[in-house]
């Protein structure tokens, strides 16, 4: 018996194990979140002068959720750090909603995260978010640890 060239084909792909594409998933509402952070902090254009790949920032706030206070790095293609502050509105009201979407969905009693140090590379488009509930110290920089916490700090998140 004599197959189609299409039957043939589609057989051949089915025992190469080659399947077509899914569909592209939609982003996750935590990723959509974390994008819209990195979003303003580009939008931001801090610090003035500085062509960065990488951005750590450091946010804390306090028992309502507000921001009140940043402090940060954006790294050059070179990995030099430079240092930044991003406390302007968009990106405090997008780590608030942040926060109180996680407050949202998770258990009964949370109070909510004190501190997120957040990383974003803008080549790769990857973003990491590591978040303090208990000690305000977490990613404090001193005159004794600024070398090295500048080093710690720094993303690794990958080159395009």
């Amino acid at each position: 018996m004599k197959l189609p060239f299409s039957k043939l084909l589609t057989a051949a792909i089915a025992v190469a194990g080659m399947v077509a594409p899914a569909p592209a998933q939609p982003v996750s509402q935590n990723m959509e979140l974390m994008g819209a952070i990195a979003r303003e902090i580009v939008n931001s254009g801090e610090p003035q002068g500085v062509d960065w790949v990488e951005v750590s920032a450091i946010f804390s706030l306090d028992a309502d959720g507000d921001v009140n206070g940043s402090y940060g790095y954006v790294y050059d293609a070179q990995g030099q750090a430079h240092a930044a502050a991003f406390l302007e509105d968009p990106i405090e009201r997008e780590v608030k909603a942040y926060r109180d979407w996680l407050l949202h969905k998770g258990r009964k009693g949370d109070k909510g995260f004190i501190k997120m140090l957040f990383q974003f590379n803008r080549q790769t488009r990857r973003v990491r978010a590591d978040l303090e509930y208990e000690d305000p110290r977490r990613w404090q920089v001193t005159p004794a640890n600024l070398d090295a916490r500048v080093k710690e700090l720094r993303p690794h998140l990958g080159t395009a």
